[in-house]
């Protein structure tokens, strides 16, 4: 069992070896990183969203989610089109491409799910899942997206 007891230094470990690990697995797999797939994932669900609507999500200001959107955009996963009420804001929507790379990815999640919680009884993942929707409620303010 862990002997550190620094929450706030093992949320931020846990988060970077988690992270590190499904960009590796997701950029091996598919070429896209986990913020990327997370990207069209919430696209998949909120067709035409904004720029800042993306922003939003991973709490990150326009101009470096932009930048993801252009690499996205140049890998034939995501579409722009200009919005019909605002003339500087543009309309983000998967390609063709895009959904097939996010419905790839479903069962590549689901194994590093399972990888990263074994040795955990279902009634712990639970508690896990918990303790993380609450520091999310608590801390941020907001909903998360699932």
């Amino acid at each position: 069992m862990a002997s550190d007891r620094r929450l706030f230094f093992l949320l931020q470990r846990a988060a970077r070896a988690a992270m590190g690990r499904a960009n590796e697995v997701m950029i091996e797999a598919l070429g896209v990183s986990s913020s990327q797939l997370a990207t069209l994932a919430y696209l998949a669900k909120r067709p035409r969203s904004t720029l800042t609507d993306v922003a939003n999500l991973f709490d990150l200001n326009k101009s470096g989610v932009s930048s993801m959107i252009t690499r996205l955009e140049r890998a034939g996963l995501v579409k722009r089109e200009p919005s019909p009420r605002d003339g500087r804001a543009s309309l983000l929507s998967l390609t063709a491409k895009g959904e097939a790379v996010r419905a790839e990815s479903v069962p590549l999640i689901r194994r590093a799910t399972a990888e990263m919680t074994e040795g955990f009884t279902s009634a712990e993942v639970e508690v896990i899942y918990r303790f993380l929707s609450a520091i999310i409620e608590k801390c941020a303010g907001a909903e998360e997206e699932p």
